[in-house]
Formats: structure tokens, sequence, C-alpha cells
């Protein structure tokens, strides 16, 4: 029993007898020993384990039989100890509990008393920055002061074991001979160093509320590249990546939690059918919401108490070959990259994942998360001047994007600030290591400034794009064109016939029956694999306060009288619906 002597392993009133534990008892008629079991189990460690949420107790117990084997080393939960549902389990039939009153009571004590000989540890299974003992630390398995453990999946995860010059010179080639256009690159290393600012940039008030999708077809390297950059984090491969979308939606959100202030990748929104489609859909819808909004799902315990929400605590990567159709508000919370052939070097690429492999990305990472905890972490005054720094920061980024770009998604200011806060560290860490001038890094600020402005501006056509008015409008348009729907002259004499039938028009108007358009539209999508589920009602709405339809003393439909009848119609104004039709 690791060297401790069985004789003294358990103090008064229990003893070792015929390899059993037993207990020593008095009655009227003197002394007497009770036995208890037929093996003496003990306690070997007390594992103190963090989740990120909750503390909780693990025991690993060992013990041997009387005939003298060695029990396997077991684990279970510390409130499981006494119930002894475990034993047969774990150890199996041989193992024997006496029949009596207070046997197991006795058996859970004698347990507990071996405790001065066990070890005691403290387990994390989250990563990311904790305070521990007063001080910050980023936690990753593979840490030489603390242990992290990831299962599964997440094994992969991985901090770098030391940082010097060479290797932040070594990484810093990328820049010199990148592997992707750097319209790509650019975007995923200011994601990558924005990432372990996520514990700040909350307690600032302006987490990261996106994720970024890496869009490309089949051969463009998509898993490949989003691989390469998650190895400033661990140890990954395009076969290897931590969460895919053929996982379910509450085990990626689960991970997600765990993996805090560290970036993953969500692999492979492909789907090959239909029905595949709307599932792989709704994944996305959840995930997309889940990271946009930094919520998670409300559970119960098992006595119907409110549990704590777990929201995803880092970054993600989602790699697809196409965007999945999930609303305007779905995809406001991305960021989109496209990925085209060619972008990739194949031959630079190849030497980076060599690189990569070798751990020098993650020597980096973890000589930029050092930097972050010696220059700005050391006490709690550096701390609160550090977040608002990074309010400042961030305030002042969105600011000035929206100053420029007015009419864009209220969203993409937000992103645009946090991916140039994350940038704009990872510049002032490498000039601190002496990698660039301040020449050089204003070169890098304004090329990061032009690139990221760009994919902005085309980010922000694409949530307009899918608004529902600019849908419908955009459907409507197509319906009109193949002759599946027509509309009549306003003046026109007679009445309308056949199916299709969805207003008039005249010079300036569509006059639209909202219920027949909004029918035909309905149909066009589900006949080609999209949704469109907004009711007519909630689409007068948002087209009257888009100022598309012109509305009269609050009211999105209007009388108008065709072929001297009144009728209450939607009047669409041709010119801002035939603008909005152009840019499909």
């Amino acid at each position: 029993m690791n060297n401790i002597n069985e004789k003294n392993l358990y103090p008064k009133p229990y003893k070792i007898i015929d390899g059993g534990l037993c207990m020593e008892m008095t009655s009227k008629q003197g002394s007497f020993n009770r036995r208890l079991c037929n093996f003496t189990p003990r306690l070997i460690s007390e594992i103190t384990v963090d989740d990120g949420l909750e503390v909780t107790k693990r025991l690993r117990l060992g013990g041997r039989l009387s005939n003298g084997r060695a029990l396997p080393e077991i684990e279970i939960n510390g409130s499981e100890l006494g119930s002894f549902n475990w034993l047969l389990e774990k150890w199996g039939v041989d193992c024997v509990l006496e029949v009596g009153r207070n046997v197991k009571d006795s058996v859970r004590h004698a347990i507990q008393l071996t405790s001065q000989y066990a070890d005691k540890k403290n387990l994390y299974t989250v990563t990311g920055w904790k305070k521990i003992d007063g001080e910050w630390h980023y936690l990753l398995p593979g840490d030489e002061d603390y242990d992290v453990t990831l299962t599964c999946k997440l094994s992969r995860y991985l901090k770098g074991d030391s940082c010097n010059e060479d290797s932040v010179r070594n990484a810093y080639t990328i820049h010199e001979y990148p592997p992707v256009k750097k319209e790509v690159m650019i975007p995923l290393l200011a994601f990558v160093f924005l990432t372990p600012l996520g514990e700040f940039m909350k307690k600032a008030g302006c987490e990261p509320k996106f994720v970024l999708f890496l869009v490309g077809h089949t051969g463009t390297r998509k898993s490949t590249l989003a691989a390469l950059f998650l190895s400033f984090f661990g140890n990954f491969t395009a076969s290897d990546l931590p969460l895919s979308f053929r996982d379910t939606a509450n085990s990626i959100l689960h991970n997600a939690f765990t993996l805090k202030d560290v970036l993953t990748c969500i692999d492979d929104f492909h789907p090959s059918g239909r029905q595949e489609e709307l599932k792989l859909n709704a994944t996305a819808q959840t995930v997309m919401r889940a990271y946009g909004d930094r919520t998670g799902r409300g559970r119960l315990r098992a006595d119907s108490s409110l549990m704590e929400s777990r929201a995803p605590q880092g970054n993600a990567i989602i790699t697809a070959e196409f965007t999945p159709d999930i609303s305007e508000s779905g995809t406001a919370r991305y960021f989109a990259i496209e990925l085209k052939d060619g972008d990739v070097d194949l031959d630079c690429l190849t030497v980076f994942q060599k690189v990569a492999a070798m751990g020098l990305f993650r020597q980096l990472m973890l000589g930029y998360t050092e930097w972050l905890r010696i220059n700005f972490l050391y006490d709690e005054k550096a701390e609160r001047e550090f977040i608002g720094q990074l309010k400042t920061d961030f305030e002042t980024a969105r600011e000035c994007f929206r100053r420029d770009h007015p009419t864009v998604h209220g969203r993409i200011p937000e992103t645009v600030a946090c991916l140039k806060v994350g940038y704009n560290m990872y510049l002032e860490f490498l000039s601190d290591w002496g990698m660039m001038n301040i020449v050089t890094a204003d070169s890098m600020r304004q090329e990061f400034c032009d690139i990221i402005n760009a994919q902005a501006e085309a980010q922000s056509k694409s949530v307009s794009a899918d608004k529902p008015t600019h849908k419908f409008i955009r459907k409507l348009n197509s319906l009109l064109e193949s002759g599946q729907a027509y509309v009549m002259k306003r003046n026109e004499k007679y009445e309308p016939t056949g199916a299709g039938f969805v207003g008039w028009e005249d010079e300036k108007f569509y006059y639209l029956n909202c219920d027949s358009a909004v029918k035909a539209v309905r149909r066009l999508c589900e006949d080609s694999g999209e949704s469109f589920t907004i009711t007519p009602k909630a689409l007068l709405k948002q087209l009257a306060e888009e100022g598309l339809i012109e509305t009269k003393d609050g009211k999105s439909t209007r009388l108008i009288r065709i072929n001297g009848k009144p009728k209450r119609l939607a009047c669409l104004i041709k010119e801002k619906a035939d603008s909005i039709a152009e840019l499909s």
C-alpha cells in the first residue's frame, strides 16, 4: 500500500484482522472485534475538480482483498462514497460488506480516516485565465504548475513549454512568407490573439460576440488552415480538429464552455441532403446564438433547482462550404472570410505546418499570455487599468468604424473593434520582443484596417441580403420575372384570373395583396430548400420600418381604389424594391 504500514493504516477503533477491516466494540460481556468487510479500502488521493463554474470532489481509492490481492485504483464522486453503489461495479462481487446496522457508515468512516496518508490535488477541467491564490494564471494542459485535464476530442490542447526570442522570430516569419493571402491570414491572426483577452474583454463589457466563418469549396484547405491557427493553443491537424457539425449542438456548447480563452474549430458545415441541411442549419443557429449572445441553455438539477447556464467562453472558427441559411440575426453573429482556389501557398503552408508541429506557435502563445500577465495583470490596480484600456480601445475603434460606415448592421462595428483590439495587442507584443519598429507596426495596422474594412462591408451586404424584407423582395422579383406570379396594371378594367396573381402596379408602386405575395414567396423558398417563416403582419411592419412601403395614419396598408372598388393593399415603393432586386 505505497509503503504505508498496514497495521497503522486505520486508527482505533478500526483494525485489520485476517486481511479484512474490523471494528473494536464493547458490550456488557467485554470487548470484541466486529468484521465490517473482507477488504481494506483506503483513500489514495482527494481531487478537487474545478470545471470553471462548480468545484466538486473526486476520491481515488485503492485497497486489498483479504486474500492479499491488490484492488485496482478507482475514482468516484465524493458524494458517492457513503452509498457504496460503486462497490460492485468498480471492484466486483469478491468485495463483500457484512450485514448489520451502520456497517456502511463505519466503513465510510474508516476510509475517511485514512486521509492522513492521501494526496491532496487540484484538477482543472477548464482552460484560460484563472485567479489562483490571488494571481492570474493561463491554464492549458501541459502546465508545469497546475494539473489541467481535457478529455476525448479536446485532449490535443497543449501549453507551450517555453518561449524565447528564436521561437517568436520563427513564428513571426508567417508575415514574411504568408501561407495564405493576407486577406485571410490577417483576420485569422487578429482572432487568435483576441482570444486570450476574452476574460478581460468580458469584464470591460465588450466580450467578442461572433464566430469566424471560413468559407470555401472542397479542396481549398479550410480545415488545414483552421488547424494551423489552432496550433497556437495545441497540437492540431485537419483530421483531429476538436469539434464538428457531426457532434450534437449540446455537445458543442458543453465544450465551448470548457474551452475558455482559447480558440476552437467547429469543422465541416457540409450538408449532403435537404434533411441534413435542416439539421445542420438548426445546429448552426444554436451555436451562432450561443456565441453571439454569450448565453447558455438553462438546465435543471435532479431536484428541479435551476443550474447556472454555461455560455461559450472562448472563440470559434467554423469551416463551411457555404454559409448556413439562418436568417439576418444569425448572419449578423458571424464574420465570414472566403477562401478561394489559389489563396493558399502550399509550399509555405507545409513549412508552417512543420513550425506548428515543432510547438513554435504554442511557444509564441505562451510568451504572449506571460507578457499579458507580467505587464498588465501583476496587481489589482494594473488589472483595472488594463480592463479600462481595453474598453477605451474597443469603444474608440467601434465609433470610428460607425462614423465611416453609418449604414452597416449594428453588430459589425463591434466585430471589427474586437478584431482590431486583438491585432493591436499582438503587434504591441511583437514590438516589445523587438520584431518590428514603429514604422513597420503602423504600416501593419493600416494594412489590417484596409483588409478588415473591405471584409466588413461585404459582411454588411450579406446581412442585408438575409433581411426578411430584402429576401421577400428578391424572391418576389424572381417570381414576377419567371411568370410564376404576376401583377396587373392599376388602370386595367378587367378582373385578374388564374393562379399567381399578387397585386397591381403603376409607375411608382407595387400594390400587393400581402397574404398572396407572402404565400407565393414561401412556396418558392420551400421548393428551393430555403426558409421563409416571417408572417405577413411582421413582414409589413419591417417593410414600413425600413421605408420600403408607403404608410398612412400609422397603418402598413392603404385603401387603394382599383376599378372603382377600395382594396386594402401594401404599397411597395418600386424604385427601392428594384434597387434591392438588382443586388441579388
